[in-house]
């Protein structure tokens, strides 16, 4: 009996006797994930339901049109996340180092994970969850990024190239955020004498002036990682029919 779902394929993935090339799937993985937040931060400015601005990207899961467009496009970045971190750890594991190569999966299965329950979980319903889950989601996918790169051979690929760049952005950007609302939370809790999760975000907003900015550079750079596999994949195809990346 054929499987309906076949991900382990030497030419893609296998869907319902249907085929989609692993070029065709990084493609998907990273425009799914980057139209919904921009789909998200156009409705929740033009609504004029935004907080104050700048605003992080998780304050578009606003009650109205953005919460669907966030939470239907982010559940479903998800779940081609966990397909994609299967697919490269395949495709790749002939040739990259074992342990990272696994430490990178790992990454991988839990930043998806983490964003499906994300896409769902507001910063009103339940913070201490949001943030944990954003954290994850962010750290993890940074970390799923940087290992997946270190564990390939060096190349002169357009791919690495690219990853490189969008490392070095996520990762300025990843530290800028997390500095600025760690100094914003000090703060606070000095100032107001509360604690750190009592805090609004409207006296954080001088830190989230900077904080915000850097998220959605955070989230590019990140999406920036994602797509450049795509140069990858082509590239070791070119090795040789005997390689098991994607032909």
């Amino acid at each position: 009996m054929r499987l309906m779902f076949n991900f382990t394929s030497d030419e893609g993935i296998e869907i319902f006797n249907r085929r989609l090339k692993d070029t065709r799937l990084i493609q998907i993985s990273w425009i799914l994930p980057t139209a919904s937040i921009l789909l998200a931060t156009f409705i929740h400015y033009f609504s004029g339901n935004y907080r104050d601005i700048p605003f992080f990207i998780s304050e578009t899961d606003h009650p109205g049109i953005e919460d669907h467009v966030f939470s239907i496009g982010l559940f479903l970045s998800a779940v081609i996340q966990i397909v994609v971190s299967f697919r490269l750890y395949i495709l790749f594991k002939p040739i990259a180092s074992p342990k990272l190569h696994r430490v990178a999966l790992l990454c991988g299965l839990a930043t998806s994970t983490h964003l499906a329950v994300l896409a769902f979980v507001t910063m009103e319903q339940n913070l201490e969850i949001h943030i944990y889950t954003a954290m994850v989601v962010f750290h993890g996918g940074f970390a799923w990024a940087f290992a997946t790169h270190f564990s390939l051979p060096k190349s002169a690929s357009k791919g690495r190239r690219i990853r490189i760049c969008s490392l070095l952005i996520a990762f300025t950007s990843l530290l800028v955020m997390s500095l600025s609302i760690r100094d914003g939370i000090k703060s606070g809790e000095e100032e107001l004498g509360i604690h750190s999760s009592e805090i609004q975000l409207e006296y954080l907003q001088p830190w989230v002036n900077y904080a915000a900015p850097a998220e959605y550079l955070l989230f590019f750079g990140l999406i920036g990682c994602l797509a450049s596999f795509r140069w990858d994949i082509k590239e070791h195809a070119s090795k040789g029919q005997d390689s098991p990346i994607e032909r």
